[in-house]
C-alpha cells in the first residue's frame, strides 16, 4: 500500500504542474479615441498555458459580439517574421511578428484564424471553432495550440501584443494591449503598437510530465 501510495503523489505532484499560474497585464482604460466603444476598451488580459496550449483571456470595458479580436505574436523559436498582418489591417506593428490570429466572435463557425507566416506568405494553419469563447459577460478566452507556435519547452518565449477592432477590413487596432494611450486617432488611421508584452512557458512538456510519473513509479519499485 505504501509504494502505491507514494506512486500516486508522484502523479498528483506532476499533475499540479500541468497549469501554470496566468500572467495578468493590465491596461489603461478609456484611452480610445472614442470612449463610447466599451466593448473596444481592452482592460487587461491574462495568459497561462499547460503542456499542450495557451489561453489567453481577454477582457473589455464593455461586450458586443461585433467586437474583432487580433493577437500578434513572436514566437522565440520562430525563423520567419514580417512586419504584416494576415488580415492586411492597417496596423504598424513595433514588433515583426510569426504568428497571427484573427476572431469574429460574431460569427457561428470557424470563428478563430490561426495564421502562421513563412517567409513569404501569410499560411492559414486552420479555422477552429469554439477555441474562442465568452466565459464571463466580458471575458472572451483564445485557446492556442503551443505546437502550432512552436512553443513546447520549459523557458520558450511569446512577445505578444492584442488588439480589438470593427468588422470592416480597413478598421484599425482601435486598442492595443501594449499602449496605455490611443493606438490610432479614427476609424480611417492606422494605429500603431507599443512594445509587445512578454510571456515564458511555465510547466513541462507531455514527455517531461511523463517523466515525472515513472520517477514516482520506479522508486516505489525499488522500495519493494
Amino acid at each position: 500500500m505504501k509504494n502505491v501510495l507514494f506512486a500516486a503523489a508522484a502523479l498528483v505532484v506532476a499533475a499540479g504542474l500541468a497549469q501554470a499560474a496566468p500572467s495578468v497585464y493590465n491596461d489603461a482604460e478609456n484611452d480610445l479615441f472614442d470612449n463610447g466603444f466599451s466593448n473596444l476598451d481592452i482592460k487587461s488580459v491574462s495568459v497561462d498555458n499547460d503542456a499542450s496550449n495557451i489561453y489567453i483571456k481577454v477582457e473589455t470595458r464593455g461586450y458586443a459580439n461585433w467586437t474583432k479580436y487580433m493577437l500578434y505574436f513572436n514566437a522565440s523559436t520562430a525563423s520567419d517574421f514580417t512586419p504584416s498582418n494576415a488580415w492586411a489591417r492597417p496596423v504598424n506593428l513595433t514588433t515583426n511578428i510569426s504568428h497571427y490570429v484573427g476572431s469574429w466572435v460574431d460569427a457561428g463557425s470557424a470563428n478563430q484564424q490561426n495564421w502562421s507566416w513563412d517567409g513569404f506568405n501569410w499560411n492559414l494553419d486552420n479555422t477552429t471553432d469554439n477555441n474562442q469563447s465568452q466565459i464571463g459577460s466580458n471575458i472572451v478566452m483564445f485557446t492556442i495550440s503551443r505546437a502550432a507556435l512552436g512553443l513546447t519547452n520549459l523557458g520558450d518565449v511569446l512577445l505578444f501584443d492584442v488588439a480589438t477592432s470593427g468588422g470592416g477590413s480597413g478598421d484599425p487596432g482601435v486598442d492595443h494591449l501594449s499602449r496605455s494611450d490611443m493606438a490610432t486617432t479614427g476609424w480611417g488611421e492606422p494605429s500603431t503598437s507599443g512594445n509587445f508584452l512578454a510571456y515564458t512557458m511555465q510547466v513541462p512538456t507531455p514527455g517531461s510530465l511523463a517523466l515525472i510519473g515513472m520517477g514516482g513509479l520506479l522508486a516505489a519499485r525499488r522500495r519493494r
